[in-house]
């Protein structure tokens, strides 16, 4: 439906919906998705830098959150 076949109030109501965050479940899967990628990813860097000689650990959190990450791309494609 056009923006211009919508009355006023259906596109006041639209605007509040989004601002709010009651989209679509797509739209909120990818923003948990990507908040656990960057949590993911910050932790396996920081864990990999942590000084420990064996930095298995720390690609391993990385890979987990890349992970996350193609799923979420996965998403977006699908959208």
């Amino acid at each position: 439906m056009a923006k211009e076949e919508l009355s006023l109030e259906e596109q006041v109501e639209r605007i509040r919906a989004k601002r709010n965050g009651s989209g679509n479940w797509k739209d909120r899967a990818r923003r948990i998705l990507n908040n656990v990628f960057l949590i993911l990813a910050v932790c396996g860097v920081v864990t990999y830098f942590s000084g420990e000689e064996n930095h298995t650990n720390g690609m391993m959190l990385v890979g987990i959150a890349m992970a996350f990450k193609l799923v979420e791309i996965i998403i977006r494609i699908i959208r």
